[in-house]
């Protein structure tokens, strides 16, 4: 009896804190910004109470008092008088050159910096113009103009409009939305399916459509897949 109510006292909990997690927001560990971060680890450990004292009424109000103060603060964010409550973006590379008091503000030596700079492919410091520390931790790198990489208007070269692919087909079941979205109707994605070799609709796992109207079309058994080799990845 103990370990039935142990089990129902980790589900309740964990559908309170993953409730909690959605209310807070979608982002990433890596794209949280402090508060955020300091909401949901405070929020996991008001979550884990009940398993030890056995009293979930009492985790899961102190969950969305948690919830609330992170929300608040997320909204008073928005307002400019507090745009940089939480943290402001810091300028460790200005003009091509580093920025020395900025990097011990930031608790960031040389090697870490090249590291980062390596992770954005560049492989020296001469390439940037700018370097940013943003709010969430994250480094955002504006190379010199001779080192971007090469953009097609630089070529004076048009390009057509390219938007969201449209999934028509996901996982066997057609998406009669994204038909009706597209114009489109069932018996015309059967008419396509058959042309690349499916028999039914049912076999398709997956029917994306483009904005020029391309169709990519991937069957259950396109390939057999036991006969296929990949190779080693190291």
């Amino acid at each position: 009896m103990e370990a039935v109510s142990f089990g129902l006292r980790c589900t309740i909990m964990f559908f309170v804190c993953w409730l909690g997690i959605r209310l807070i927001g979608k982002k990433s560990i890596a794209q949280m910004t402090s508060y955020e971060l300091a909401g949901i680890l405070l929020l996991s450990t008001a979550a884990a109470e009940p398993l030890v004292y056995k009293i979930p009424a009492k985790a899961t109000e102190a969950v969305f008092i948690v919830v609330f103060i992170t929300i608040l603060v997320g909204k008073l964010s928005l307002s400019k008088k507090y745009y940089n409550a939480d943290m402001k973006p810091s300028l460790l590379i200005i003009n091509g050159k580093i920025d020395k008091e900025e990097l011990k503000k930031n608790n960031m030596n040389l090697p870490f910096l090249f590291s980062q700079l390596r992770l954005k492919n560049y492989a020296s410091v001469s390439e940037i113009e700018y370097a940013i520390i943003e709010p969430n931790g994250q480094l955002s790198v504006i190379p010199k103009s001779q080192e971007r990489a090469i953009k097609p208007k630089d070529m004076q070269i048009e390009t057509k409009y390219e938007g969201l692919g449209i999934p028509l087909i996901l996982d066997g079941e057609i998406q009669y939305n994204n038909l009706k979205f597209m114009n489109l109707n069932v018996q015309w994605l059967d008419d396509e399916v058959q042309k690349v070799g499916g028999n039914s609709l049912e076999e398709v796992f997956l029917a994306q459509i483009d904005t020029q109207g391309k169709l990519y079309v991937d069957l259950y058994h396109d390939i057999d897949t036991s006969a296929v080799k990949s190779p080693e990845i190291f």
